[in-house]
């Protein structure tokens, strides 16, 4: 009998033990770690020209002329955004020759080596591929519209 007893409390540590593993994976998985999403995730969004029409009335013809707005204007933030990436480029250069001036050969080779590794890190996690970074990130396409959404 006392064996029958041993066994059972054995087996209900086994499981609430169980249970605390599990509890803590979910709750690193769930709770802990949506703390740390990146914070273009949280970022509200512009509303839509739905939602534009709804809230200020307008018309199919001022929905068609703000549509041609965009459109003309997407071209401009590309042009932008290439442009922007490529002084940031530049800078980024100027800044490593000056770091690199103060290093000493064996700190360099550590330093390309430190920052080789931390690009591969950043390709994986938001997976792309390749290292050009003078290229805009746009993945509605080329000249697209915003999208027409309902929130």
């Amino acid at each position: 009998m006392k064996t029958k007893y041993k066994i059972l409390v054995a087996l209900t540590l086994l499981v609430v033990f169980g249970l605390g593993v599990a509890a803590g994976i979910l709750g690193e998985r769930y709770v802990v770690h949506k703390k740390y999403r990146r914070p273009s995730s949280d970022r509200t969004h512009v509303p839509s020209l739905d939602a534009w029409a709804k809230e200020l009335g307008l018309t199919e013809d001022q929905q068609a002329r703000i549509r041609e707005i965009f459109k003309r204007n997407e071209e401009r933030m590309k042009v932008y955004r290439t442009e922007g990436l490529a002084k940031l480029s530049e800078v980024r250069k100027a800044l490593k020759e000056e770091l690199d001036a103060v290093f000493t050969p064996e700190q360099r080779k550590k330093m390309e080596e430190m920052i080789r590794q931390h690009e591969e890190r950043r390709r994986k996690e938001s997976g792309r591929t390749g290292s050009d970074r003078t290229t805009p990130r746009d993945r509605r396409g080329d000249d697209a519209p915003p999208p027409d959404r309902e929130r």
